[in-house]
C-alpha cells in the first residue's frame, strides 16, 4: 500500500490531540528559541494543514507554507481565508524549494523531514531550506528520536472524533529505521485506511545531515517543554 495519510480525509485533519493549544504551546517555544521579531519572513516545510502557518500569521509574521498533498494544502487554505489571514500556502515539495536568502527562520515539523524514505531527498530539502535562509537565519526541526520511540511506541491506540473512530496500529522496523502506522477510520458511511511511513534519525544522524548542509551552532532540546 502507498504512504496516503495525508490524502483526502486524513486523520491528521481531525486528529483530538492536534489542538489549538497544543499549536500555541509549540509556536511559544519556537519564537522563545529564535530571534526574529513581527513582521519578519517565515518558511513552513512540510505546512500540513497549516497549524503552524496559521498561527504565526496570526502573531503577525510573514509566513509562507509549503507541502506537497493537495488535501492539506487546500485545507491551509480554507483556514488562512476564514481567519482572513495573508498566509501564503503552495503545493510543493522542499526538495523542489530553490528560493535564495528570502527568509529569516524555516521550520520543518511533525516529523516532515522524516517521511521521505529516500537518503538523498533529506539531503536536497536541508541544502535547499539552507539556501533560503538570509545570513544567520534559523531553522528549527521536530522529529522523534529514535531510540526513545523505539522504547515507548504504542503498538495501538484508537481515538474519537466526531462520528468518526480510528483504530492505530504501529510496528518497527529497525534494520531500516522505519515506522510504520496504519490507521483505520470508520463512520456511519465508510470505512477507509491511511498509511503513513517515517524514518527515524538518532542525534548522530541527524548532525551529519544538518552540517553537511551548512548549519552551524546546533542545539538540541528533548521537546516543546
Amino acid at each position: 500500500m502507498k504512504p496516503n495519510f495525508f490524502d483526502q480525509g486524513s486523520p491528521y485533519l481531525h486528529h483530538p490531540l492536534l489542538t489549538p493549544e497544543r499549536t500555541a504551546k509549540e509556536i511559544d517555544f519556537i519564537l522563545s528559541i529564535i530571534d526574529i521579531k513581527p513582521g519578519g519572513k517565515v518558511l513552513d516545510i512540510g505546512c500540513g494543514a497549516g497549524r503552524h502557518s496559521i498561527e504565526l500569521a496570526r502573531r503577525g509574521y510573514t509566513v509562507l507554507g509549503i507541502d506537497p498533498s493537495e488535501a492539506m494544502v487546500t485545507s491551509a487554505r480554507e483556514r488562512s481565508a476564514g481567519e482572513n489571514l495573508k498566509t501564503e500556502i503552495r503545493q510543493m515539495r522542499g526538495e523542489e524549494l530553490l528560493l535564495e536568502h528570502e527568509f529569516e527562520a524555516a521550520i520543518c515539523l511533525f516529523t516532515t523531514l522524516g517521511q521521505i524514505a529516500d537518503q538523498e531527498d533529506n539531503r536536497k530539502l536541508l541544502d535547499n531550506a539552507a539556501r533560503c535562509l538570509h545570513p544567520g537565519g534559523y531553522f528549527v526541526i521536530d522529529i522523534p528520536q529514535r531510540e526513545w520511540l523505539v522504547s515507548n511506541i504504542k503498538l495501538s491506540e484508537n481515538f474519537d472524533e466526531g462520528e468518526i473512530h480510528t483504530e492505530v496500529e504501529r510496528s518497527s522496523d529497525q534494520e531500516l529505521k522505519i515506522i510504520t502506522e496504519v490507521f483505520t477510520q470508520e463512520s456511519r458511511e465508510c470505512q477507509r485506511t491511511f498509511l503513513l511511513r517515517y524514518r527515524l534519525f538518532n542525534r548522530r544522524e541527524l548532525t551529519v545531515l544538518l552540517e553537511n548542509a551548512g548549519f552551524i551552532d546546533l542545539e538540541f532540546f528533548g521537546g516543546y517543554e
